[in-house]
């Protein structure tokens, strides 16, 4: 994976504007909408008002097969899914229903159709948007919303960066969009691609559902071996809880870490690509799972299923028994991303020149 460098190079330090089709907005609605929920997803349902839980939903074998944001409105609960489709994702929840709380009443009404997705992302994507929603939005939370007049702004994002998805209908999205092109123009705003926000949440060590579709021996991990436990509620009867609970009483194998490429030679760290495997001492110790070029770092960086007694930072593996590429594992992140360092009540992109930031690479 290669995101385009003046998209990469903007997220990380002005902002970037996309389209997130990849995305499926469903709304639970009905006095049975929680029951359901608490079957389909692994979190403990604790969500207040205008928060949002960050959560898995697993098939029956404890594999991951949606990434979610569960909202919690007034009356309803607003789910924000990447893996299925919009259809996949209403029948897998009527089967469950079905099932498992047959007696639940729930509305699923599909939100992604007649309304669509926007996402900022970056260090200064906060101002992009404020300038486009008003000043409202500075004051969000990581994983809170907003409801605006006509926008439902999302304080989320998988980048390490200031992140919003704004939810609108078609043609106020038509608006917000180009506006947001309009007045970002001057903040060093550009239009970014899925590939280059799937690049960022490699780099910060953020789980993606496509990571699992590059490696045959990805589509078999569960939670336990993609460190995503903390999403997991073990004495909740959720899909592929089961499942979930066997696999953690067996031994672990093997656990993803984070590597990056060791060598400088750039003939060398093309040859690190997925389902590569890794050797250590001569023999075969793990599999690269997911790889992309990171312009900040001018360096490959990735996950791969690494042996666990083998699964610290700054073990070095090579790509063949023979020699080839060095990979090396590293504890994310790999940038001092610059969001952490902004402040939108004291920053600003045009004044950033006077500010002073420590660099983005961290050695």
């Amino acid at each position: 994976m290669r995101a385009p460098d003046a998209e990469a190079i903007a997220l990380r330090t002005t902002a970037i504007a996309t389209r997130p089709s990849h995305i499926q907005a469903v709304r639970f609605s009905g006095p049975g909408a929680l029951d359901l929920l608490d079957v389909l997803v692994t979190s403990r349902l604790f969500i207040r008002e205008n928060q949002m839980l960050h959560t898995l939903l697993l098939d029956e074998a404890a594999r991951p097969w949606a990434d979610a944001y569960l909202c919690q409105d007034e009356d309803s609960v607003i789910v924000l899914a990447e893996g299925p489709s919009v259809a996949e994702l209403c029948a897998h929840a009527e089967r469950v229903r079905a099932e498992r709380t047959p007696s639940a009443e729930v509305e699923i009404t599909v939100l992604t159709g007649e309304q669509s997705l926007i996402g900022v992302d970056g260090p200064y994507a906060w101002e992009a948007v404020s300038a486009v929603l008003g000043p409202e939005i500075l004051g969000a939370p990581y994983l809170s919303f907003l409801k605006l007049a006509d926008t439902i702004c999302f304080r989320a994002g998988k980048t390490g960066e200031y992140g919003y998805l704004l939810l609108a209908g078609n043609a106020r999205t038509a608006e917000v969009w180009k506006r947001l092109l309009d007045l970002g123009a001057s903040q060093g705003l550009v239009e970014g691609s899925l590939t280059t926000l799937d690049y960022a949440a490699l780099e910060n060590w953020h789980f993606s559902m496509r990571a699992l579709s590059e490696v045959d021996v990805a589509r078999s991990l569960t939670p336990l071996e993609l460190q995503l436990q903390w999403r997991v509620d073990y004495e909740k009867d959720f899909v592929g809880a089961e499942a979930m609970r066997a696999r953690r009483r067996a031994p672990l194998g093997r656990v993803t870490c984070f590597i990056s490429v060791a060598d400088s030679a750039a003939d060398s760290v093309l040859e690190v690509l997925p389902g590569q495997r890794l050797h250590f001492d001569g023999r075969e110790a793990g599999t690269v799972l997911w790889t992309g070029w990171s312009p900040v770092r001018a360096q490959w960086v990735g996950w791969a299923l690494i042996e666990l007694g083998l699964a610290w930072p700054k073990i070095r593996f090579g790509v063949r028994p023979d020699g080839g590429a060095t990979v090396e594992t590293r504890s994310p992140p790999l940038l001092n991303n610059r969001s952490l360092h902004v402040d939108p009540h004291r920053h600003s992109y045009q004044t950033r020149a006077n500010d002073d930031f420590p660099p983005l690479v961290i050695s």
